[in-house]
């Protein structure tokens, strides 16, 4: 019983990332729709929630109710594809750079590609580069080269 109301919590203090109440988003979310109003589906989802140990799966891939916008989207994006997106932009193409330009509104993928491919030291100073530093050299890119 420790270890339901454990995850009961746990899976509530996530409920932050979208507006489904106090369950927050996740399998619950779905399974249980429209349940902001009544506590006790606000209690089944949020421990389906934590049951299924699906929401940390959905916050950092956007899935099961659990959109993410504005600057945490891209900065999560940037942080979990790091290595990958420092590969794309030195390469001036890849998947992750399509992914990128969606999220920073740039319908021109070879301009915007270009562009960051010749900010690389700019972008990625060091190895340790932190993703709001990313996020910011990118941004400064976006405004000026996005269509």
């Amino acid at each position: 019983m420790k270890k339901i109301l454990a995850l009961l919590v746990l899976s509530m203090s996530f409920s932050g990332f979208a507006s489904y109440g106090p369950s927050g988003c996740g399998l619950g979310s779905i399974i249980f729709t429209d349940s902001s109003d009544v506590l006790w589906k606000q209690v089944l989802s949020a421990t389906s929630n934590g049951l299924s140990g699906n929401q940390t799966f959905g916050m950092t891939s956007g899935t099961s109710n659990c959109e993410m916008s504005g600057s945490l989207a891209k900065k999560v994006f940037i942080e979990a594809n790091k290595v990958s997106l420092s590969n794309d932009i030195a390469r001036g193409e890849g998947q992750t750079l399509v992914s990128l330009a969606k999220l920073y509104g740039c319908a021109n993928n070879v301009e915007f590609n270009q562009n960051l491919q010749q900010s690389y030291e700019v972008i990625f100073p060091s190895t340790n580069v932190s993703a709001g530093h990313i996020d910011n050299s990118v941004q400064k890119i976006a405004q000026t080269h996005c269509i």
